[in-house]
C-alpha cells in the first residue's frame, strides 16, 4: 500500500494526530496484545510500568487486561495518541502524556518496575550508536528502579531487508513518513532493519546499561536491559 509522504515531521506529527483520531490505528486487538505480553513480558503482580511511545495505549491495555493492578504510564508524541489512550484505559493527564521522549521524560529517577519500548522512533535510524542517542537511552533508563527495574526493547526487522530501510511510502505511521533531524537522530524517514549488531550497538557502548537477556522471534528483536 503507497501511503502519502511529508516534507517534514510537523506535517508528519498532524498527519499522525488525525491517524489515531479516527479510527484506523494499527488496528491491534487487545487479545493479540495481551497475548504477546503475557508470552514475552514477565510481568510482576504490582508496580509501576512506562509505555514508552505509547500510542493509542493499546500495548497498556494489554498489561491492564493481564495484571489490573500494574499502575500504567504512558508517553507519545501525538496528541491524538494520547487522547485515545486515555478513553481506552479510563486514564488522566497525569498517567498518559503527551511529550516528546528524546528531550526528556516527566517522571522522576528510579520510578519504574518496566519499561516498555516497542519501535520509538529513535529505533528507526541505521544507526543509534552515537552520543546523543546513548544519552537518550541511559537517561530512559535512569527512570527505572535501580536493580530490579528491566527495561523491554521490541523493534521489528525482516530479515531479508536487514541493512536496508522500509520505503517511506509503505510505512503505516504517518510519523515515519518524513525525515527528521536532531541531535540523536539522522532519520531519513522511513523503517530501518537492524541486525543483531547494529541493535545492540548502543546498549554495548554505554556504561550505564546492561543487557540480562535477548532473542529474535517472529522477525522481532525482543532485548531486556537494565541499568549497570
Amino acid at each position: 500500500m503507497v501511503e502519502p509522504v511529508y516534507d517534514n515531521s510537523v506535517q508528519a506529527l498532524k498527519a499522525t494526530n488525525e491517524f489515531y483520531e479516527s479510527q484506523e490505528g494499527f488496528q491491534y486487538s487487545e487479545e493479540l496484545a495481551k497475548n504477546w505480553i503475557r508470552n514475552n513480558i514477565k510481568l510482576p503482580k504490582t508496580g509501576k510500568v512506562l509505555d514508552l511511545c505509547c500510542g493509542d495505549g493499546l500495548w497498556s491495555r494489554g498489561f491492564q487486561l493481564l495484571e489490573p493492578n500494574l499502575q500504567l504510564y504512558g508517553v507519545d508524541i501525538s496528541e491524538g495518541g494520547i487522547a485515545k489512550a486515555h478513553k481506552l484505559l479510563s486514564s488522566d493527564e497525569q498517567h498518559f502524556k503527551v511529550c516528546d521522549a528524546e528531550s526528556e521524560l516527566p517522571f522522576e529517577d528510579d520510578f519504574f518496575d518496566i519499561i516498555f519500548a516497542r519501535g520509538p522512533g529513535l529505533y528507526n535510524q541505521h544507526s543509534m550508536n552515537n552520543d546523543y542517542a546513548i544519552k537518550v537511552l541511559d537517561m530512559w533508563h535512569s527512570k527505572l528502579k535501580p536493580g530490579s527495574g528491566r527495561f523491554y526493547s521490541i523493534f521489528a526487522s525482516t530479515p531479508k531487508m536487514i541493512g536496508s530501510y522500509t520505503p517511506m511510502e509503505k510505512c503505516k505511521l504517518p510519523y515515519n513518513r518524513s525525515p527528521r533531524k536532531s541531535e540523536a537522530v539522522n532519520f531519513s524517514g522511513g523503517k530501518y532493519h537492524h541486525s543483531i549488531e547494529t541493535f545492540h550497538e548502543p546498549f554495548w557502548a554505554s556504561n550505564y546499561m546492561k543487557i540480562i537477556d535477548y532473542t529474535f522471534k517472529n522477525n522481532l528483536h525482543i532485548l531486556v536491559t537494565t541499568r549497570a
